[in-house]
């Protein structure tokens, strides 16, 4: 029999209250060979990938047995011991990739880190198309899909045999993320062996080897990827099929562009020192639509987000808030600030870390003393799929998809004129994302709320917006 490059037995994840998060997950993984797990929002799929390498939060608690390559077996709460197998066994490719970089260390310094030469770094950052300049950057200059790319061409140039990848196309647009894919495959080709995590149906059918459907914090099926695709007897993963946006009834609503909340004119950014992320650009996001905005990863779509918002001052060009410029009249801001919001792409970095989210819900009272959580709020949670009982728990005490829906809901509490939304439902699985979109969707729709929604995902745009506007025709050089 082949010996498992990894192999885990019964691990089970508890959080403070003693609750199973996890529980009972067994799989082996020979040496080039994959495990492609898919789960809902939620259902404890980056725990587990957390628990390989010691890093779960520290009020989750993790029991089971932990073996690579044939050695003696790990307790998973040993976590000194588990840490102690990083780059050298073991290499994580981070579900949050902009918070795993030092915002203020240059990237090659950051990639030397991990054991890499120069001559390594540029091969691995050329793998994912990205050049010199990327190299030279500092974490804070790089977009959500670039620090992506820097993440995975880290975990390929550091030779660990074997490599869990969290969301490894998050924020990607299709073509980097098929890239991606075709870097994947390139390692088990060479022999390493992957844990993939994952809500890109796309990743699902192009990894090889086995494919586990987590659901209820178990696995209820696992078996040869092609066969689970192809006939899933689960009822999630007959559900998470259905949910590809692909199969979503486009919306055929026509807004009226005149009606706007939020509109810009001759809009061009630049970074000091760099070629215009975009210029000569007519942008209006009218009151009851939304406006779809993609384009390749790197040119721009975020720091066009941010200028839309007034947290950046453009280069050029006026940005209008409901009729006033507010780069002509800044102090306009303050007095309108609250009726614009935004989703970013991160959604950890909305919350306060080490406080509760009753508390931090409790504080809107104070933007709108008129606010009735009590009220409001469960309903809100329930049309997004929340328990209300996460909100006795720290934001490094959910998954991503949780933050990001929570994040979601603290934004339609305070009743805003527009949204910027960058990526809202990246970090979700299809079924969840599904649902999401919706409540976006009609609350654009029953609320009046202008939405700009940033995504690569192109068959998302087709079914939730009105209209598209591809910022790579108004790019300069992007940084890659």
């Amino acid at each position: 029999m082949t010996q498992a490059a990894l192999s885990v037995d019964g691990l089970t994840i508890r959080d403070r209250q003693g609750g199973a998060v996890v529980a009972e997950i067994s799989f082996a993984i020979p040496a080039g060979g994959a495990l492609t797990v898919i789960g809902e929002t939620g259902s404890g799929k980056s725990l587990i990938a957390q628990s390989l390498l010691g890093l779960l939060p520290p009020t989750m608690h993790a029991a089971g047995r932990i073996s690579i390559a044939g050695a003696a077996a790990i307790d998973a709460a040993d976590r000194r011991r588990l840490a102690a197998l990083w780059r050298r066994q073991l290499m994580l490719i981070p579900q949050e990739p902009v918070a795993a970089l030092d915002p203020v260390m240059r990237v090659r310094r950051q990639m030397a880190l991990a054991d890499l030469d120069d001559a390594r770094i540029d091969s691995a950052l050329a793998a994912v198309d990205l050049g010199p300049a990327a190299g030279d950057a500092f974490g804070f200059e790089l977009s959500g899909g670039m620090a992506q790319r820097v993440v995975v061409a880290t975990a390929l140039g550091t030779g660990a045999p074997i490599v869990v990848a969290d969301e490894p196309t998050k924020c990607l647009d299709p073509d980097r993320a098929g890239q991606v894919i075709g870097l994947l495959r390139r390692l088990l080709a060479e022999g390493r062996s992957l844990v993939v995590i994952t809500h890109d149906r796309r990743v699902a059918e192009a990894m090889p080897g086995q494919l586990a459907v987590l659901d209820g914090g178990r696995f209820v099926e696992q078996d040869d990827n092609r066969r689970v695709l192809a006939a899933p007897r689960s009822v999630f993963a007959r559900e998470w099929l259905a949910a590809d946006p692909a199969r979503w009834t486009p919306c055929a609503r026509d807004c009226d562009m005149a009606a706007n909340a939020l509109s810009a004119h001759a809009l061009a950014f630049a970074w000091p020192g760099r070629a215009p992320l975009f210029r000569d650009l007519d942008l209006h996001l009218p009151r009851g639509g939304v406006l779809g905005l993609r384009g390749p990863s790197g040119c721009g779509k975020t720091t066009l987000g941010n200028v839309l918002l007034g947290l950046i001052r453009p280069t050029a060009g006026s940005v209008e808030w409901a009729g006033t410029d507010i780069v002509a009249a800044p102090a306009a801001l303050r007095t309108l600030r609250r009726r614009y919001q935004k989703l970013g792409q991160e959604p950890g970095s909305a919350f306060l870390p080490d406080m509760p989210f009753s508390r931090q819900f409790a504080a809107l009272r104070r933007v709108l003393p008129g606010l009735d959580l009590r009220r409001d709020l469960p309903p809100l949670l329930e049309s997004l799929k929340l328990r209300v009982a996460l909100l006795e728990r720290r934001p490094g005490e959910v998954s991503g998809g949780e933050a990001q829906r929570l994040a979601i809901a603290r934004i339609l509490l305070l009743a805003p004129d527009a949204i910027v939304a960058d990526e809202p439902t990246s970090r979700l699985d299809p079924v969840v994302q599904r649902e999401t979109a919706r409540v976006l969707r009609r609350c654009v729709d029953e609320r009046g709320i202008a939405l700009l929604l940033i995504s690569h995902d192109q068959a998302l745009l087709a079914a939730i917006a009105d209209r598209t506007l591809d910022l790579g025709s108004f790019a300069g050089r992007m940084l890659s």
